[in-house]
């Protein structure tokens, strides 16, 4: 993997007030798991239910299901905990509240999974097929109406194929991945539609879907949260997560949100090259 002599970013604190669905003990690592249907978390998320680690050795007395609490997100590089829950209130859990899988995020330096995919040609694709090139992965969904959303990433997977196309060092050495979380609509011909629409060169930029299964998969270890919205079913509420994979198949890095920009993912593409 190659290396970056720029210094680590510090870790990000983000205020949280929501209310707890359900509290338990995580299977990954053992600690405390809170489900919580937050508010917008302003430069992170917008509002959802997720699941997330307390800080280790937090404690949770006294707070329960239907609690309305207040919180500090942390985000360190791949990693993301609350700690600091108070409870400020208590209200009547929603109808359909339930527990919600936690992510099983990866770490810089993980190989990342390689579950059987589909791109917009209706070839099976694995991440393993690019082997040898550094990748840019970022996950969307075909209908998604918020311009800063998924679109923005479109357009800025756009402008990273111009660039990419336009260097010599990287236009056969790097390769962009668009994959969606939304497999019972975004079917073969509707990636195909919107690549297409997008301006994707296979060459260059693939779409791809694939079976529920290796999309929960996916979208897991690499950080994304997908929440299908019953009332409106063509909505989803989701997180941004856009990742750089070096040549050998391991996490480079992960971007949150919407903040990065074209230029910074490049310079982590050439580092990731070397």
């Amino acid at each position: 993997m190659g290396t970056n002599c720029t210094r680590r970013e510090a870790a990000r604190h983000y205020p949280v007030t929501g209310q707890i669905i359900a509290i338990g003990t995580s299977a990954v690592v053992g600690g405390t798991e809170i489900t919580m249907k937050h508010d917008d978390i302003a430069g992170f998320m917008p509002a959802m239910t997720m699941a997330y680690f307390l800080k280790q050795g937090e404690r949770v007395d006294g707070i329960g299901p239907g609690d309305l609490v207040t919180a500090t997100l942390i985000v360190d590089g791949s990693a993301l905990w609350l700690e600091g829950l108070k409870k400020t209130g208590h209200a009547p859990l929603p109808a359909d509240a339930r527990p919600i899988r936690i992510l099983d995020v990866m770490a810089p330096g993980d190989t990342v999974p390689d579950d059987s995919l589909m791109d917009q040609a209706g070839a099976s694709r694995r991440f393993s097929d690019w082997r040898g090139k550094g990748l840019a992965v970022t996950f969307v969904y075909t209908r998604c109406p918020v311009p800063d959303f998924c679109p923005l990433m479109d357009r800025r997977f756009g402008e990273l194929q111009r660039a990419v196309r336009e260097d010599a060092a990287l236009r056969e050495a790097v390769h962009l991945v668009s994959v969606s979380f939304d497999p019972r609509h975004d079917t073969r011909e509707a990636i195909a539609a919107h690549a297409k629409t997008r301006g994707a060169d296979p060459r260059t930029w693939s779409y791809v879907t694939g079976e529920p299964a290796a999309i929960d998969h996916l979208t897991s270890r690499f950080g994304v949260s997908v929440i299908d919205e019953k009332d409106t079913p063509e909505s989803i509420t989701h997180n941004l997560r856009t990742a750089v994979i070096d040549p050998k198949g391991r996490l480079v890095k992960i971007y949150d949100g919407n903040d990065w920009t074209v230029d910074a993912l490049l310079a982590d593409l050439r580092a990731a090259l070397k």
